[in-house]
């Protein structure tokens, strides 16, 4: 058994493992290229290594080292693919170990996307060294959309170079940084910081195309005054458009009255339905926050994202509160992950699922477990939520909302379950989400709606009598007056389509 760099003559062997492991639903179809395959061979930012054994390649796997920034020294593990008929043999964890090797010369944090369907990688990068930081949901379609365990270790300076500040996050967050730390063997002390306010995200301007122009005047708003990133994605304006296009980047720039406030860029996966935020450039609070929310608004109505990820500075908790607040949810924490101004910084992850919640077969050790634990049910309970908000989408109370307007409100109400015969109090708004309900002479069903002119001091009718059992969306006219203040756009909206229906 000999392991090696792939050689140009391996091409061929290696495309056919990679067939014969997944057929044509590999993430990442790049590796079916023979072309692409030869470009990596000779790149300096990948360790590729096979195993042969007698004259045949049996196994490969590599090192990505530019995932990141280009002095973030990165590297992610993986692509590992065994010939079937050597299964049993050890030959996955041979490669790994080699690459693992080979990256702590080169870099000062790896990590490692482990599958959830078999609990063999997990348990070989923990054989190497490489610790659970995080499990990802429904991360990669492949036959389903697959979750994934990510796992990871810092390597040579990676733990001197740490941010010694301690890390501030917000309490959703807080859980996972402590585990990741203590898995580290690092110090788990971490802020809290228990109520952080969300940037404001009602904040209207145009939205344009990045031009040569306008990448000027936004690389001045940073140099001008952006000391702290707060989104990291290993893309910078500062590299130029021809080679942020080359790596799939959009980014679009936020103007008013001919003044350039800001920018925000974003790669889209279109195999994988996905969308990754990768930076974010303004100084006001509330262009930051509105060109957050534009991004994902775009990612969910114009490209159909079924998964939004951002990658979130762990001392920024407003945006993470932000995010949080948009319906993102933390997935992993990542200490030392990013290189910034020569120290590394911890990285919260955060992922928006737009997919019925499906996890599909999962087999995890017991330390993966552990993240499954702290993330899937906050999941959980965001897929039944989203469920309800589905389903009401047609009601007029709704109309012209935006998806986000929609979850917001959503948010701010409570869904009921009322049986048969039951009846609703007269101090509050329903949207019928299923089911039937009696008001007076009026029958209300999906959609419909129960004291629209609850927002202009009137009470309905106190004689409301479920038909058959129905589960109606609660808005109190309390929670109702705090999302129109905090989003007056969103508030001129609801108060115009409820006047119609009185």
């Amino acid at each position: 058994m000999n392991v090696r760099p792939i050689q140009e003559d391996d091409i061929e062997a290696v495309i056919k493992l990679f067939r014969e492991n997944y057929g044509p639903d590999y993430a990442m179809p790049e590796f079916y290229d023979p072309q692409w395959v030869k470009r990596g061979i000779y790149s300096d930012h990948i360790i590729w290594l096979v195993v042969e054994e007698e004259g045949r390649i049996v196994a490969s796997g590599a090192c990505i080292l530019n995932f990141g920034d280009y002095t973030d020294f990165i590297g992610e593990i993986g692509r590992v693919v065994v010939d079937p008929e050597t299964a049993g043999k050890g030959l996955g964890g041979v490669i790994l170990s080699a690459l693992v090797e080979a990256a702590d010369q080169r870099v000062e944090f790896a990590f490692a996307e482990a599958r959830t369907v078999h609990p063999k990688t997990q348990k070989i990068n923990d054989h190497l060294g490489l610790v659970a930081l995080g499990f990802l949901p429904m991360h990669y379609k492949m036959k389903w959309r697959e979750s994934l365990v990510l796992e990871g270790q810092l390597f040579g300076n990676g733990r001197a170079l740490r941010r010694e500040v301690p890390p501030e996050v917000i309490p959703a967050v807080a859980p996972l940084a402590r585990l990741s730390l203590q898995n580290l063997a690092l110090d788990p002390v971490v802020n809290v910081s228990e109520n952080e306010r969300a940037y404001p995200l009602d904040q209207a301007f145009e939205i344009q195309p990045l031009t040569a122009a306008e990448l000027l005047r936004v690389l001045k708003i940073e140099q001008g005054g952006l000391s702290e990133a707060e989104v990291f994605g290993g893309m910078h304006l500062d590299e130029g458009i021809p080679r942020l296009r080359a790596h799939n980047g959009n980014y679009v720039v936020a103007q008013e009255g001919g003044r350039t406030l800001g920018a925000v860029g974003f790669v889209h996966n279109e195999r994988n339905e996905s969308v990754r935020l990768v930076e974010l450039i303004a100084q006001e609070p509330a262009v930051k926050g509105s060109l957050v929310r534009w991004a994902v608004e775009h990612a969910q109505t114009a490209l159909d994202a079924r998964v939004i990820e951002v990658d979130v500075s762990a001392y920024s908790p407003r945006m993470q509160q932000t995010l949080y607040a948009m319906g993102f949810l933390p997935t992993a924490y990542i200490p030392g992950m990013v290189l910034h101004h020569a120290a590394r910084y911890d990285v919260v992850k955060f992922a928006k699922l737009n997919a019925p919640w499906d996890l599909g077969p999962m087999e995890l050790t017991e330390n993966s477990r552990k993240y499954y634990d702290l993330v899937v049910p906050a999941f959980i309970k965001a897929s039944a939520a989203h469920e309800d908000r589905l389903r009401a989408l047609q009601t007029p109370v709704l109309k012209n909302l935006t998806p986000f307007e929609i979850y917001l409100v959503n948010q701010t109400g409570a869904a009921v379950d009322v049986p048969q015969g039951g009846g609703l109090a007269p101090d509050a708004l329903y949207l019928v989400v299923t089911g039937a309900l009696r008001s007076g002479e009026r029958v209300v069903g999906p959609g419909g709606v129960l004291g629209a002119g609850l927002v202009f001091g009137e009470r309905h009718d106190t004689g409301v009598v479920a038909l058959e059992p129905s589960r109606v969306m609660t808005l109190t006219k309390a929670g109702l007056d705090a999302v129109c203040e905090a989003y007056p756009r969103l508030g001129l909206k609801l108060y115009r389509n409820l006047a119609a229906l009185r």
